[in-house]
């Protein structure tokens, strides 16, 4: 084992422009059209979450107007011509936390009656707060705070989605470096067979062996050409689509990775676990959005009892100005009440609402029930990989002691050069077997760390 380190150590050394897999994961979440697309998504929620903000901005109105009336022929009006001029400014606003109206307006008109001018002006504040219905304002923020939710439920599900991205990318680094090394054994078997092909046509032409036995060979050594040649063709293709994906050039995909690396996991409680992570986080706010649209629906069930104020003042002149003196005051104070009788559809709003939530709940409970399942399945494969490594191992090792002893009795002319070809030749398959399993303890690894959120910050 530690021979092999040593040698990817010392590949790794030569390999100047490789690349480790925490660089490209760092050029991918920077570089990917899929991370701004996600960061596009976050922004347009934060302006949803704005949005739902406007109703609490003040509401102008104005408005102006010129008439004219002749009563000369009318006998029921008491004057002859009269001109009437006006203007009308208002603005009302929402109040957030009380549900609260409150309205300003400012009004003026001047009565040319029959050349005699008087100007009048009203000043008015009213003000509006519910009782029942709506009290504190929690019918009016509904759409604010579902808003809220939904920035914050989007925010995790967003890092979710980037995760299962990233997961699956970085997986496809780690064939890269597996292929890299499945190219090296098939070039070392494509080496190994041709040598055995040249001692077969040797020995044919010796005829020390049949002609099947030489054509068997040759077909053995075409295969392992063609085997060859496709896995550095795969490696052609994958080093393309992983430098697509940072941007980078087909040559500087050469990856520094020790498949044989053992990994340290963070040990936790899968129970404990799963109810705090992100995928959980998702029936949470689901379930708080509907306790949310559940209180309205219950405020909406209750009588709408609005208490009004209002006071105004009022004042009159010939001239303009001068009518914004001697004020007269008045106010009023009232409590208006209406309720709807019969089948009510927020009653069926607040029965659909409950019936949902208790589905959100089992929904929870069955997700709770696969997360454990599941994080204890890459658990156990972690160990169950991480043994079979080692047993690859030492096969590995009796596979190279055994070339060792065929070397050996062939050197002290006991044995035949095609038994030590047939030695390498099982020595490097169980080198490939042991790479493979070193990938795939790799996979898991990042599955692993996918299903615990600790892949993606």
């Amino acid at each position: 084992m530690r021979k092999i380190i040593l040698l990817f150590g010392l590949v790794a050394a030569l390999n100047v422009h490789a690349i480790t897999i925490n660089e490209f994961s760092s050029k991918l979440v920077e570089s990917h059209p899929y991370f701004v697309q996600l960061s596009l998504s976050e922004k347009t929620s934060l302006i949803d979450q704005k949005s739902s903000l406007t109703y609490s901005d003040w509401n102008i109105k104005a408005s102006a107007g010129n008439s004219y009336q002749s009563g000369e022929d009318t006998a029921a009006r008491a004057y002859k011509e009269l001109y009437t001029t006006s203007y009308e400014v208002s603005a009302d606003r929402k109040v957030e936390n009380s549900g609260s109206t409150v309205n300003l307006k400012h009004s003026w008109n001047r009565n040319d009656k029959d050349s005699t001018a008087v100007n009048s002006n009203v000043f008015e504040v009213g003000y509006i707060r519910p009782l029942l219905q709506n009290k504190d304002g929690i019918n009016d923020r509904l759409a604010i705070d579902i808003a809220s939710l939904d920035l914050a439920a989007n925010k995790v599900n967003l890092e979710e989605q980037a995760e299962n991205f990233l997961a699956s990318k970085l997986k496809k680094f780690i064939d890269l470096a597996l292929k890299q090394e499945i190219v090296k054994i098939h070039k070392r078997d494509l080496e190994l067979t041709k040598q055995q092909l040249d001692l077969s046509e040797e020995k044919y032409l010796n005829s020390l062996i049949d002609k099947s036995t030489l054509l068997r060979d040759k077909d053995l050594y075409v295969k392992s050409k063609q085997q060859s040649l496709q896995s550095s063709k795969e490696l052609i293709i994958e080093r393309q689509e992983l430098a697509a994906l940072i941007g980078a050039r087909e040559s500087d995909m050469i990856v520094n990775m020790n498949l044989f690396e053992e990994q340290e996991l963070t040990k936790i409680d899968p129970k404990v676990f799963v109810r705090q992570s992100r995928s959980f986080k998702k029936f949470d706010f689901d379930k708080a959005r509907l306790q949310r649209q559940l209180q309205t629906y219950d405020n909406k069930t209750m009588p709408n009892v609005n208490l009004n104020l209002g006071l105004s003042s009022q004042g009159e002149d010939n001239k303009y100005f001068s009518s914004f003196g001697n004020r007269d005051y008045s106010w009023n104070i009232g409590v208006d009440l209406s309720y709807p009788l019969g089948v009510r559809k927020e009653l069926l709003d607040v029965e659909r609402t409950e019936i949902s939530m208790s589905n959100i709940d089992a929904l929870r409970d069955e997700a709770e029930i696969n997360d454990v399942y599941q994080i204890n399945y890459l658990l156990a494969q972690v160990d169950l990989l991480s043994d079979l490594v080692i047993l690859y191992l030492e096969q590995g090792s009796l596979a190279d002691e055994k070339v060792i002893e065929e070397q050996i009795k062939y050197g002290e002319a006991r044995g035949e050069k095609s038994l030590v070809i047939a030695a390498q030749k099982n020595a490097n398959l169980a080198n490939l077997t042991y790479v493979q399993a070193a990938g795939t303890y790799q996979k898991i690894i990042i599955d692993y760390k996918s299903a615990i959120d600790q892949l993606f910050n």
